[in-house]
């Protein structure tokens, strides 16, 4: 069988022509989406919206609250058992992911209709054979930058309720502006979302800055669990499920956790090894860029995950103290 490389088959034009061309349109992402899935999501599918056309977002869950201030009057659906995306669409828009394992919960709805399927990534890996029609960007900070230029393609004006959605994915994909994966066109795109009606600083309160207090307690406990292994260079924060429930608090809350070692000279990698409700293990990697970079995708990859070469994940469905040894002996040959 011949393997089809995960890159682009066609381009921003293309989807805009078949965006054009239909009247019912479904708009997804992967699982637990992130700000990028969001934003993306929403951005694209207020842009149909305003074409006249029907635009049917659709999350598999969980949402996290924070984004419920962005989402505002735009109906979202969350995939369950017994609530699952209608058929009679005419287009189905997958952004911030091309990857089989991330659309689970829609994998029947999608194989229905694997005819109508695009995609909008920026992720280096995925199932090519999802969709034939593909706009892959790895250079691109976020499928929200990507969505931009195809909202631009469409025509549609950047009203204020298109440009936050946008500023989300790109603010939160790149740590607001912190990560290397920032470039010229990103920072020229945030200029124009802001001029746009962008409110930066409130959207940064209200994303960044509304933390429960259980988050700080749990965060006390991941510095507690702190290694520093491989000669200085990578750090390793271990998090059980009793951390959680002595914390009050739960896996959405240790979204950046995977940064803060970081600040550390030496450290060049950071992991995450989170135990979840299963007993199975997350890992969040996270990486400098420079002369030492370390390639987190290819970390990721030994455990059957993948993402980005400075921020990567894999989720293992074996025992946190069986994974723990193995993710410490990768980090230290690094």
């Amino acid at each position: 069988m011949t393997m089809t490389t995960y890159d682009s088959s066609a381009d921003l034009a293309q989807i805009a022509d078949r965006i054009r061309s239909a009247e019912r349109i479904a708009v997804t992402t992967h699982v637990k989406p992130d700000g990028d899935a969001v934003g993306s999501t929403l951005a694209l599918a207020r842009a149909i919206e305003h074409l006249g056309k029907t635009a049917l977002v659709w999350y598999s869950g969980p949402l996290m609250d924070v984004f419920k201030s962005v989402i505002e009057q735009t109906t979202v659906h969350v995939v369950s058992e017994m609530h699952q995306p209608p058929d009679d669409v005419d287009l189905i828009l997958i952004t911030d992911t091309g990857a089989r394992s991330q659309l689970k919960d829609l994998a029947d709805w999608l194989s229905r209709h694997a005819g109508k399927i695009a995609i909008i990534d920026h992720h280096i890996q995925g199932d090519a054979d999802l969709s034939d029609c593909r706009v892959v960007e790895p250079k691109a900070a976020a499928a929200a930058e990507i969505v931009a230029d195809l909202i631009e393609l469409l025509a549609v004006p950047l009203s204020r309720s298109i440009a936050e959605p946008l500023y989300l994915g790109i603010a939160t994909d790149t740590g607001w502006f912190r990560f290397s994966n920032t470039t010229s066109k990103t920072l020229r795109l945030a200029a124009k979302l802001i001029d746009a009606g962008v409110d930066h600083a409130d959207l940064f309160r209200r994303i960044e800055q509304t933390d429960p207090p259980g988050r700080l307690r749990l965060l006390a406990r991941a510095l507690t669990s702190l290694e520093i292994v491989g000669r200085g260079r990578a750090a390793v924060l271990t998090l059980r499920q009793a951390d959680y429930q002595a914390s009050d608090a739960t896996s959405d809350d240790t979204h950046g956790f995977s940064d803060l070692p970081l600040a550390v000279e030496s450290i060049e990698v950071a992991c995450v090894i989170a135990e979840t409700r299963s007993g199975h293990v997350k890992l969040s990697l996270r990486s400098k860029p420079g002369p030492n970079a370390v390639d987190v995708n290819q970390v990721a990859r030994l455990f059957g995950g993948g993402g980005h070469a400075r921020a990567s994940g894999a989720k293992i469905d074996r025992p946190i103290d069986e994974v723990r040894p193995k993710v410490v002996e990768a980090l230290s040959r690094v």
